[in-house]
């Protein structure tokens, strides 16, 4: 029964901050100018709605979830299946008209963050009081790029299935625990693997050396298929990290990714950027003082990924998915800092919404 409460708690914050989403991105359709880049080409549905929530990397998960990987889309390669083959399985029925997986993307964005949410409310109420947990899923609501969390990107997915994987390994259940675990690691390249390093490490902790590999073993295996895949389909055995080098991501120290932070080419709001790197980055190290070594050694391997690819310019959302982040702000934080928080992330996030949806890029 305080499960079910909690639950119906979670509710009020999560209804709230996606019809401000909503609103904020509709308003800034129907008011503001458009910065499109490449004109009427830009705009995937004539829904207002769906149009709003299709921007930058959602036309590759549309091609995707419509006609499925290809050599001659070496770029798409970059972008793990899961997410795609979901959209390709909801919108079929319903034509499988680009306004359907469009539609089906919206479905599953804004569904899996609903799971992800209650998900952290549970896994931080294993540990902690119930209004820490609820505390922690209103601060990843409000988080300033929490758009992403609602449109035609794979965040919640990869939130709802990483958190899934470790409540379940918390609890014991490793068979669900490994399943959740592999699904993560085919929604986002390489973050979506590291949630091995939880799973090992609670599996050590309960079983020792067979239950940490029992337990972790089959996401990099999955992750590890995926990119043999690839090989199959472009006979290059390094497609995913070509894909990723068009994309101007690659491995690099993190300080490489500071090195062109003030180039006003490069970055819109540095300042924010550097903010928020700084915030989340103390917010890190303090996991390793309040929560688990699991959650700890997670947000520190997820960090170091999100800022160790020669640029910061997706880190400001890389960083949603850094959730033992919200769990130490909900559980070590000054009531006051959480309330300047709410009230900061909100502000920022409709700014951010309605940029997102005016073409400028956010993250």
């Amino acid at each position: 029964m305080a499960a079910l409460a909690a639950t119906r708690h979670l509710l009020i914050p999560y209804i709230a901050t996606r019809l401000l989403t909503a609103a904020i991105a509709l308003l800034a359709l129907a008011l503001l100018p458009q910065a499109t880049p490449c004109g009427e080409s830009c705009h995937l549905s004539s829904n207002p709605l769906l149009d709003a929530a299709s921007r930058w990397d959602a036309y590759s998960y549309l091609a995707i979830a419509r006609d499925g990987y290809s050599a001659e889309q070496l770029s798409n390669m970059a972008f793990l299946p899961f997410y795609p083959l979901l959209m390709r399985i909801l919108g079929t029925p319903f034509g499988g008209t680009d306004d359907a997986y469009l539609a089906a993307g919206v479905l599953i964005s804004n569904g899996a963050l609903a799971v992800a949410v209650v998900y952290l409310a549970r896994l931080v109420a294993i540990d902690h009081d119930a209004p820490a947990g609820l505390r922690a899923a209103l601060y990843l609501l409000v988080f300033p790029t929490s758009v992403f969390l609602s449109v035609v990107y794979p965040e919640s997915l990869l939130l709802a299935l990483s958190i899934g994987a470790v409540y379940h390994a918390r609890r014991g259940e490793w068979l669900v625990a490994g399943a959740l675990g592999v699904l993560a690691a085919l929604t986002r390249a390489f973050i979506g693997a590291a949630v091995v390093v939880p799973l090992a490490i609670e599996g050590f902790q309960r079983s020792g050396a067979r239950g940490a590999v029992a337990s972790a073993i089959w996401a990099p295996v999955a992750f590890i298929a995926w990119l043999g895949v690839l090989w199959r389909i472009t006979g290059d055995p390094m497609a995913l990290f070509t894909a990723e080098a068009n994309w101007g991501v690659h491995p690099a120290s993190p300080l490489q990714a500071f090195a062109d932070l003030f180039d006003p080419n490069v970055y819109g709001f540095p300042y924010f950027v550097l903010a928020l790197t700084l915030f989340i980055g103390a917010l890190v190290v303090l996991t390793w003082r309040f929560l688990r070594p699991s959650l700890a050694a997670y947000a520190s391997v997820v960090f170091l990924m999100s800022v160790g690819t020669s640029s910061l310019t997706s880190s400001p959302r890389y960083y949603l998915t850094i959730f033992p982040a919200f769990v130490v702000l909900a559980i070590a934080g000054h009531p006051s800092l959480g309330r300047a928080y709410v009230a900061l992330g909100t502000a920022i996030g409709a700014l951010f919404t309605a940029m997102f949806v005016l073409w400028y890029w956010v993250a």
